[in-house]
């Protein structure tokens, strides 16, 4: 009986470790902690494991984990898997669905010899304590929020270099408002902006 009682114990102990995500002295990779609500037990956790080393850069492969840091076992919402390539300084907020809230940004990667950037994107619910990420945001090059317009202003750097304006729709997906166009020497941005606006 009492090798019973040990054996069960010794399973519930294996499992609540195995469930246990969130500060892991000894789980492999660095650990990155965000914390994006004022409840300090939601967390999202970021484990970048090396891929590739170059001369001038490191190459992560990186395990996001979303969820609610528990004595014993973590509740975990959501995990997803993307490559990165940096883990320090790879962390902004701001507004993208026009709600008042500042939402999160995880730098992924660079192209063209570092000019164009790739984030991913988090909207943050701090009442229902939700990230809920937008689908291919990380295909949007160089973004930012023009609140004055409500879109999202993508800046291509290329032999020429460009602009394309974006919305989310009500699945939080971006698509593409008009086409894109030229950064010339005479552009008037807020004025093209608002010449594109009107044709839709």
């Amino acid at each position: 009986m009492k090798l019973i009682l040990l054996l069960c114990f010794i399973s519930i102990t294996n499992y609540s470790f195995a469930q246990k995500i969130f500060h892991q002295q000894k789980a492999k990779g660095k650990w990155q902690y965000i914390y994006p609500f004022a409840d300090k037990s939601y967390i999202l956790a970021i484990q970048h494991l090396i891929i590739e080393r170059k001369p001038f850069a490191e190459i992560y492969n990186a395990n996001i984990y979303f969820g609610k840091s528990e004595p014993k076992a973590d509740k975990i919402f959501w995990k997803e898997n993307i490559d990165m390539r940096q883990i320090a300084h790879n962390i902004t907020y701001e507004d993208y669905n026009n709600d008042g809230i500042k939402d999160l940004l995880i730098f992924e990667d660079t192209g063209a010899r570092g000019g164009n950037s790739f984030y991913n994107l988090y909207l943050i619910n701090p009442k229902k304590h939700t990230l809920t990420k937008v689908k291919d945001f990380d295909k949007i090059v160089n973004p930012s929020y023009n609140k004055k317009h409500k879109v999202i202003v993508s800046y291509g750097l290329t032999g020429t270099n460009y602009y394309q304006l974006y919305r989310l729709d009500k699945k939080y997906k971006p698509y593409e408002i008009g086409e894109s166009f030229d950064d010339t020497e005479n552009l008037d941005l807020d004025k093209k902006i608002a010449t594109i606006l009107k044709k839709q």
